[in-house]
């Protein structure tokens, strides 16, 4: 019997002008020590990060992902998700940048939970994925992550 706990992130990102999908984007992310510290902390029974996702963020520099990253590198726009629902073995978290939000080249994107507020740098990082969007205000984009807990 094979027996284990594994945790990862997809994002799929659709970038829509007039109303009309354009572009379908898929991307894994990477995970953060904090994340993984979090759950094991918790299976101990040990307070830890409050990892309900509270805001989704972008920034502007393309620095390699790694899981030890604590804040984006360069934040520009952050706000609340759309919607958070749990599926078959997934959360699923939406996010929406209407097209007067975020009109930046976007380079990374970054999942905050604990004590995290609408100020840049607040809260726990959970993941972060580097991208490169150029977003205007031509474009209405839809982030869709996925959280998957397999066992």
């Amino acid at each position: 019997m094979r027996e284990g706990l594994g945790l990862r992130g997809e994002w799929m990102i659709e970038i829509r002008r007039d109303g009309e999908l354009i572009k379908t984007l898929h991307y894994k992310n990477q995970l953060t020590a904090i994340y993984q510290g979090s759950v094991l902390n918790q299976l101990k029974g040990v307070s830890a990060v409050d990892l309900s996702i509270k805001y989704i963020a972008i920034g502007t520099d393309g620095t390699t992902a790694t899981e030890n990253d604590t804040q984006l590198y360069a934040e520009v726009f952050r706000s609340t998700p759309t919607s958070k629902t749990v599926m078959d073995g997934y959360m699923q978290t939406i996010w929406v940048l209407t097209p007067e939000q975020g009109n930046v080249r976007i380079r990374e994107i970054g999942v905050f939970a604990g004590n995290a507020t609408l100020q840049a740098d607040s809260g726990s990082l959970l993941s972060r994925v580097v991208v490169d969007i150029e977003k205007t205000q031509s474009l209405e984009i839809t982030m869709i992550r996925r959280d998957y807990v397999n066992i």
